[in-house]
């Protein structure tokens, strides 16, 4: 099957740029590099293609305004508690999705932004 429309990046609002590195490299393990100015970084999933940008010229969107982002993780409880303790705040605990389809949390990291994390347990 072709891949055909497939995302291949995003961005993420980062008024201030060295909250997101900190947060994002801390708490994911996303490998960031930051551009000489430091308006923008780019960031890597592990040894995917798939990331994105900071980008500190956008500004984070009220919570359930825009698209959601939604980041895979093996234990939701223990990702929550990184959150915590990288400054990010809880916005809703570990929660089933009905029809099987695993668990969520949504959380705000240091910048203001509102994502999810995803579990199957």
């Amino acid at each position: 099957m072709e891949n055909k429309h497939t995302i291949t990046h995003i961005e993420i609002p980062a008024p201030d740029i060295d909250k997101a590195v900190t947060f994002y490299s801390n708490v994911f393990d996303w490998q960031i590099d930051v551009m000489p100015d430091k308006t923008y970084a780019m960031f890597r999933i592990g040894d995917s293609n798939s990331g994105g940008g900071f980008d500190t010229s956008t500004k984070p969107a009220q919570e359930k305004y825009g698209p959601g982002l939604v980041i895979n993780v093996e234990d939701i409880n223990s990702k929550l508690e990184e959150i915590k303790k990288a400054g990010g705040k809880v916005i809703q605990e570990k929660t089933e999705i009905p029809g099987g389809y695993g668990f969520y949390a949504r959380f705000q990291d240091t910048n203001g932004n509102h994502l999810q994390i995803h579990s199957e347990k």
